[in-house]
């Protein structure tokens, strides 16, 4: 059988929400055992964060599909870390693994006495990643928050939006679930080269509105080579024209008609001339008030009447299909529903997993975005609230069963 990447890794997830705890399933995906350090006293809110699987377990700390999902492939412990014994057991896990990662506000760490400097004296080699909103050093490191604090001071608030409006928060915090922890695990596993040369360990410091400052594309170019301040666009570019979401034919869905759309986007003089064919308008091929990129952009409005006609009936998976064999970028505006049950290339890449959960049954759950040659990465349940004490205690500690015992009766075990 293939060995798995990051086997023969052990993580120690220290996460609460979704950065910490995405890098490490980043991790376990790829075979790195990864234990979920939890608090027997304060449960990490993400167990119990909608959306709750129906017909569970009033309270339970088991059903929340969002933390579910979040923490597929990975184990689970639970310790109350403010009772000395509690925080001891954890101590000893720490010479026994590779990485920490963790996403607190600065300093919390090194008052819970699991700082970089603390674990550096269990394994000196160990690497550790932080999270925290803006770094654990310099004027703002106190600042604290999360995904769409993040976003708003690292810039992506004041571009999205319609002009002469509010700004507004993107939709989703994907900044927590794409952005940081994708970086931090590419942090990890150069790390993990370092050590494998020189045979020494990382404290890998990831402020979360830094990391996102990248997905503000050319905004920061703009202003040094043109000191202008880009504003919001709405749906168009500064780069494209047209460049627009255009509704298409409504369906059913659900009992209830769906709008449909298609986002459409025309980047270069040539491209403008295969829309042109493709909605059957080679009038405006020739006609010089729209031959160039300026003189299109002057006309943005005009040109998005003509495309909204010629999508208003049509499907949305036809415009896009249309559009994309005559070489113009288009896709579809998808929703929940169609990339689970009806997009043909997820279903293709198996992307969504079907996983049965101890508690909850049968769920979907996201799958690795990659695939690598020769490697089955498979997708397991998340754990139970300390489901893997056992394993953990008896097998990894050797702790004895009268002290296990012991733990549950005093609480620093649960």
């Amino acid at each position: 059988m293939t060995r798995m990447p990051l086997e023969g890794v052990r993580v120690l997830d220290f996460g609460w929400r979704a950065v910490a705890p995405l890098c490490a399933r980043m991790l376990a995906w790829g075979g790195a055992e990864v234990i979920r350090i939890e608090s027997a006293t304060r449960h990490d809110g993400a167990r119990q964060m909608p959306p709750v699987v129906p017909d569970t377990e009033e309270g339970s700390f088991n059903a929340s599909a969002w933390f579910n999902n979040f923490n597929s492939n990975k184990l689970s412990v639970s310790l109350n870390l403010g009772d000395p014994r509690g925080k001891e057991l954890a101590h000893r896990l720490v010479p026994l693994s590779d990485i920490v990662v963790e996403n607190f506000s600065a300093g919390t760490m090194n008052r819970m006495g699991f700082g970089y400097e603390a674990l550096r004296r269990l394994r000196p080699d160990i690497i550790m990643v932080s999270h925290s909103l803006t770094g654990l050093t310099g004027p703002w490191k106190h600042i604290k928050g999360h995904g769409p604090m993040a976003a708003a001071m690292a810039g992506m608030h004041h571009l999205s939006g319609y002009p002469d409006a509010a700004p507004i928060n993107p939709a989703q915090a994907f900044t927590d679930y794409v952005v940081n922890p994708h970086h931090s695990a590419l942090a990890i596993m150069a790390a993990l080269r370092h050590r494998r040369k020189t045979g020494e360990g990382q404290y890998i410091d990831l402020a979360q509105y830094e990391s996102i400052a990248h997905t503000t594309g050319t905004s920061i170019l703009e202003y040094t080579t043109s000191g202008r301040v880009q504003t919001r666009n709405g749906n168009r570019s500064h780069h494209s024209a047209p460049q627009g979401v255009y509704q298409c034919e409504s369906i059913p869905l659900d009992g209830r008609i769906e709008e449909r759309w298609c986002a459409i986007s025309v980047s270069n003089n040539q491209e403008w001339q295969s829309l042109c064919e493709v909605i059957a308008r080679p009038d405006l091929a020739d006609d010089e008030r729209f031959s160039t990129f300026e003189a299109r952009k002057e006309r943005e409005d005009e040109i998005d009447s003509v495309i909204s006609a010629w999508t208003a009936n049509r499907r949305a998976e036809g415009v896009m299909l249309q559009l994309q064999v005559g070489g113009v970028a288009a896709g579809v505006v998808q929703n929940a529903k169609d990339l689970l049950v009806s997009d043909p290339q997820l279903g293709h890449s198996t992307h969504y997993r079907e996983v049965v959960h101890a508690e909850t049954g049968k769920s979907a759950y996201d799958g690795p975005p990659f695939s690598i040659s020769d490697t089955v990465l498979d997708v397991r349940p998340a754990p139970l609230l300390g489901e893997h004490n056992d394993y953990i205690f008896r097998d990894l500690l050797s702790v004895e069963d009268e002290e296990i015992d012991l733990g549950y009766v005093e609480g620093y075990i649960a």
